[in-house]
């Protein structure tokens, strides 16, 4: 009866809070958005075939590597900092964001130049020649996310979580009709040129929003070069995890491309895509995590909240995923031969990926972001090494054994992390 009471007194108090709220709307808007995502990812795997989707994917997931890069961590520093200049110096907020925007349109562009000049040898590098033209042009695609991430992390600063979701609506219609429509006419260029064109929306409406969030504030005063060194080491550390995170994933990539094939890229492509969408409401509500955590007194309390949610969100869609892998897998063709098993992995690892978040966030909001990287890379280190061995040894199902690499790592990063937080203070 007490356990029943006391499960009542917190569900209405976290209904009743700023935390539910912002977490509903920014749940709600994700939620459209990356189930027309989805449905696009699904209408661009059967158009374009196993083999042509993993080149798809290869492209993808290349140009969003390096996007993660572009950042330079700023998807968590702006978060951090927009919440704590509001509160302590709102007279410098413009200056602050600006300079967020600014360092990410310079970082992001001189990356996309660096992919533009050597399109050529990094097609060679992904076996892929034919790809070099994509790979080019669609380098835009990397100042795009790169924008588009350090908007997002301003705007929950701000937590502009309901004009967020908004967006996130928008965007996913987009992507939805342009996927249909340009890769029916232009197969594998018209699927990332109406990736791209959801990109140009959102980073546009999200700079509207940024400026319209800025003019409730009287800032007029400039960031001292002494905060932008302060902004920046607090970010390096996270743009270490973040590119440690790119180079490893994009090495498991080419791992796949080198003892396989593109079919089995095509594989791993679409089990990462319905892994996406099994965490999408803890990665939806990281924004809203990590600003409650930089601002609250009461960080127990708050983590044991978190972990809840996160399992809780995660554990319904995983089973649902696990359940019917079969079915998922019928949408995609004939040639998607194998991918059941591959999605049940990369499902269950899901679950360890949504709680192992939490303590991230905790970590770095509480300006520790050093622990976070040495556990990726402990993590990511074994999943190379582990990777390399045991596709030396096979001639099949490779794109299953490198999911199954991932889901025993991050179980074990999720228990290390555990162990961090609560016995070394």
């Amino acid at each position: 009866m007490i356990n029943r009471v006391s499960l009542h007194t917190f569900c209405e108090r976290l209904k009743s809070s700023d935390l539910f709220k912002d977490s509903f709307w920014a749940l709600a808007g994700s939620a459209l958005g990356k189930g027309l995502s989805l449905l696009a990812g699904i209408a661009v795997a059967r158009f374009l075939g196993k083999e042509v989707y993993g080149e798809y994917g290869t492209i993808r997931t290349t140009l969003f590597y390096i996007a993660i890069v572009s950042t330079f961590g700023f998807g968590y520093t702006a978060t951090k900092f927009v919440a704590d200049y509001i509160s302590e110096k709102p007279e410098k907020l413009k200056s602050l964001v600006w300079t967020f925007l600014k360092i990410t349109l310079v970082f992001s562009g001189l990356l996309a130049l660096v992919q533009i000049i050597f399109a050529a040898s990094i097609a060679l590098f992904i076996d892929a020649p034919n790809l070099e033209f994509q790979l080019r042009f669609f380098s835009l695609l990397i100042i795009l996310n790169g924008l588009q991430t350090t908007q997002i992390a301003i705007l929950s600063g701000f937590k502009k979580f309901k004009e967020t979701a908004k967006i996130n609506i928008y965007t996913g219609f987009v992507v939805f009709i342009g996927s249909i429509i340009m890769t029916w006419f232009w197969g594998l260029t018209g699927a990332l040129g109406a990736l791209m064109l959801s990109f140009v929306v959102q980073v546009i409406l999200n700079q509207i929003i940024i400026r319209h969030a800025l003019t409730q504030y009287n800032s007029n005063e400039k960031v001292s070069r002494s905060e932008i060194y302060s902004m920046l080491g607090f970010s390096i550390p996270v743009a270490l995890q973040e590119s440690l995170y790119t180079i490893v994933h994009w090495i498991g990539l080419l791992l796949l491309i080198h003892f396989a094939n593109y079919g089995e890229v095509g594989l791993s492509s679409a089990a990462a895509l319905w892994q996406s969408v099994v965490i999408f409401v803890p990665a939806m509500l990281k924004n809203v995590m990590f600003s409650y955590l930089s601002s609250s007194d009461n960080h127990s309390s708050l983590i044991n909240k978190l972990l809840l949610v996160n399992f809780l969100s995660s554990l319904l869609p995983v089973s649902i995923v696990i359940l019917f892998s079969g079915f998922i897998s019928s949408f995609y063709g004939v040639s998607f031969v194998g991918l059941p098993k591959v999605l049940n992995i990369s499902a269950a690892a899901a679950l360890f990926i949504c709680l192992s978040e939490v303590y991230c966030y905790e970590f770095i909001s509480r300006g520790k972001p050093w622990i976070v990287f040495i556990a990726r890379l402990v993590r990511d280190m074994f999943i190379l090494i582990l990777t390399y061995i045991i596709l030396q040894q096979i001639n099949e199902s490779q794109a299953y054994w490198f999911a199954l690499i991932s889901l025993i790592a991050n179980g074990i990063f999720l228990i290390l992390l555990h162990l961090r937080y609560r016995y070394v203070k």
